[in-house]
């Protein structure tokens, strides 16, 4: 897959998810990602027999749907800035970074248990040490 491929640059419209039904439990397992740009839809598959992630970049749009989850309803409106994709030490690939606005990854989709799982990124602040703080403030 050429890097020039994804659509680098434009606004995310729209984003649709199929949930995986199989797990009945509380996380968020996904049989398909679709992420809406301008002139492209990126599509996620899950790949069940080696738990990799298939990506279908396709220039026909689909239009814009409501189903927005909540989980990335921030990053609508956002530009892609820049896409990973991750090959693990087996050679698979079961991971795809987004990036949208800024240059550090926002949203991961990663390959699990024949599904993807969805996790957000956010960088981690310093804490002030408790020798810092106030007496009232560490209680």
């Amino acid at each position: 897959m050429e890097i020039d491929e994804f659509p680098i640059g434009q606004t995310l419209t729209a984003v649709s998810v199929l949930e995986y039904k199989e797990d009945g439990g509380n996380l968020l397992f996904l049989d398909k990602v679709q992420l809406v740009f301008q002139d492209k839809t990126i599509t996620l598959l899950p790949i069940s027999d080696t738990d990799e992630v298939e990506i279908l970049l396709e220039t026909a749009t689909v239009p814009a749907v409501a189903d927005t989850p909540f989980w990335c309803e921030s990053f609508i409106g956002k530009n892609l800035m820049a896409v990973w994709v991750c090959d693990n030490n087996q050679g698979y690939r079961d991971q795809v970074i987004f990036a949208f606005e800024y240059l550090h990854p926002n949203i991961t989709f990663v390959a699990e248990c024949s599904s993807l799982r969805v996790f957000l990124c956010e960088p981690v602040s310093r804490v002030k040490s408790v020798t810092d703080l106030q007496y009232s403030q560490v209680f």
